[in-house]
């Protein structure tokens, strides 16, 4: 399994929509990573990203959050990072942009439902 990021947002007139959020991912990612993953519903949507091989992704997340926060997501945008081989127990990540950003090792399902409801 390669290292994911996993990006939430909030159902919100603010901010970049899904398909403008994903293009600046894509410049933003380059190489280092591929989505692999999106959907939406009435809470928000979420795109999802898996890092190429010998990716850091704590070292792409400290950089993510500041470039998210410059392009204006919406209050309440949140992701997670889950490195390479993760499995239950092992430590994950768990980023609001405008807020909170701790490592973890709980497990995910719980925490990251509502996760965007209680980022500032």
């Amino acid at each position: 399994m390669a290292a994911n990021i996993y990006l939430y947002c909030r159902a919100d007139d603010d901010g970049p929509g899904r398909d403008d959020l994903a293009e600046e991912l894509e410049a933003f990612f380059g190489d280092a990573a591929e989505e692999c993953g999106a959907g939406s519903g009435v809470e928000g949507f979420n795109l999802d990203y898996e890092l190429a091989a010998g990716e850091d992704p704590y070292a792409r997340a400290d950089r993510l959050k500041p470039f998210l926060a410059r392009l204006g997501v919406a209050p309440g945008t949140a992701f997670t990072v889950f490195p390479d081989g993760w499995e239950l127990g092992m430590e994950w990540r768990s980023v609001c942009v405008y807020g909170e950003d701790r490592r973890r090792t709980d497990d995910p399902v719980r925490a990251v439902s509502g996760l965007t409801r209680r980022c500032p």
